[in-house]
């Protein structure tokens, strides 16, 4: 991650020497400067206002002394960003949020999980008497929930859609609102917040929804979902440049029409695993060349070893390396809460038992260095809101203080990773359909994508 610092530089050799009031002037203004938020656009006003900032706590069963041992190995990295929190920049828009909060409350998770085995004390809200407002102090290496004001044409309240980031862009596709899907683009623009929709030419892509948009470069490999009782497997392509849509010439033996799936990319290949063709789970595994040179593409299916994962759908399947880690889902009877390792050199699959065995479905898992964040989704019993950190080294579930203000339990929602934050977008309760749009600030976890490569599972 960037950070643009304010800064007073001096020419060595200049004759010129500033007096002792104006350099302490210009100190000041550069460090008022430095403070203004870095990502406001000078747009129309925000068709939202902006959030209070309770507390949150992420509630799950931990090791201790691992949470302990994580925080003292992060503690280098705090060190850089407290000096930018100081500064102002990453913070402004937390600050100004919190400034003008009428009150402080902390969040209470209702969900069922297992109890903390211990108890650590909210932090004091800080009072600044000279200008009357309370604010929720959030220790510099702290995460926290903001839900965000945006600009521009915005997606409609929407679910099982995609979000998928390229470049400092984030390109959600397609989704439905329970009554009707949609195929329209629509492009967030991350430093901006500014939404737009693409107007977009070529081949005609059906609505559909729990569909897969996998990024390769500048293109998006769409398979699959569909809309009502049909189901697709078709894969259509779009160039976010020229913002074309292709369908692709497929040649030979094709996966079977299916939604709720899973796709990645690794080596020069999308691969596609599991989902439901309306009639059964699936579990099996296909790849295709993203690169063609007649524009024909060729599915294969790929032979593993080790016995697959059970069939299933609303999975997350995350590239860790040269590996692939499959977590949760259901088989449309059983929502899942087992771990499955699948090595793309040896297509090899292993089956890790996690203490204690989280069920989630229909939610998302980000990697952000060494951690799996599985943010919100369905337990079985009802929808969540909780942030659940699977340390990747150890195979073992942590619990961080997140501060803020959650988005309210939901699943079938779209998660993406950009510039030490991750994005949260729509999903559905059971009740209703969302269009909110929140933001999780990773604080001093923005360093760990920067971490050296590692084993899963070798510290365990």
């Amino acid at each position: 991650m960037t950070v643009n610092m304010a800064a007073l530089d001096g020419q060595a050799g200049s004759s010129y020497v500033l007096t002792e009031n104006v350099a302490l002037e210009r100190q000041q203004a550069a460090m008022a400067a430095s403070r203004a938020p870095s990502r406001t656009p000078s747009r129309a006003a925000p068709t939202e206002p902006a959030p209070e900032i309770p507390l949150m706590m992420a509630s799950l069963s931990l090791n201790n002394s691992a949470a302990a041992s994580d925080d003292e190995a992060l503690s280098a990295m705090t060190t850089a960003a407290a000096q930018a929190a100081k500064s102002g920049v990453r913070n402004a828009a937390h600050k100004r949020a919190s400034q003008r909060a009428e009150s402080i409350r902390p969040h209470t998770n209702s969900q069922k999980q297992p109890p903390l085995p211990h108890s650590k004390e909210m932090p004091a809200i800080w009072m600044d008497n000279n200008v009357g407002a309370a604010e929720a102090r959030a220790p510099t290496p702290a995460m926290y929930w903001s839900r965000r004001s945006t600009w521009g044409e915005s997606p409609p309240k929407m679910r099982s859609q995609s979000m998928t980031a390229i470049g400092s862009s984030l390109y959600v596709f397609g989704g439905w609102n329970n009554s009707v899907c949609f195929n329209d683009v629509y492009v967030l623009d991350t430093e901006t917040m500014f939404w737009s929709r693409m107007q977009t030419t070529g081949d005609s892509v059906p609505p559909c929804r729990a569909h897969t948009a996998t990024a390769v470069g500048s293109r998006l490999f769409v398979f699959g979902g569909g809309d009502g009782t049909q189901y697709f497997s078709d894969l259509y392509i779009l160039n976010v440049r020229s913002c074309v849509w292709t369908r692709a010439k497929v040649s030979g033996k094709t996966p079977s029409p299916r939604r709720t799936h899973t796709c990645f990319y690794y080596g020069g290949y999308v691969y596609l695993f599991g989902g439901g063709d309306g009639h059964r789970a699936l579990n099996d595994l296909w790849r295709v060349r993203a690169d063609s040179s007649d524009d024909t593409y060729e599915w294969e299916e790929v032979e593993t070893m080790g016995g697959r994962p059970f069939p299933r759908g609303y999975h997350t399947s995350t590239l860790v390396g040269n590996q692939v880690v499959v977590f949760g889902g259901s088989d449309g009877q059983e929502c899942f809460g087992d771990t499955s390792l699948l090595n793309l050199d040896t297509m090899e699959w292993t089956h890790v038992a996690i203490d204690p065995p989280l069920t989630r479905l229909a939610h998302t898992a980000t990697l952000v260095g060494m951690y799996l964040f599985v943010i919100c989704g369905h337990d079985g019993s009802d929808y969540a809101n909780q942030v659940l950190m699977l340390k990747l080294d150890t195979l073992k579930w942590e619990t961080r203080m997140i501060y803020g203000t959650p988005p309210v339990p939901r699943g079938y929602h779209a998660c993406a990773l950009h510039d030490g934050r991750v994005f949260l977008h729509g999903g559905y309760n059971g009740q209703q359909v969302f269009d909110d749009l929140y933001i999780l600030e990773l604080s001093s976890y923005s360093y760990l994508p920067q971490v050296p490569e590692f084993v899963i599972g070798c510290h365990r």
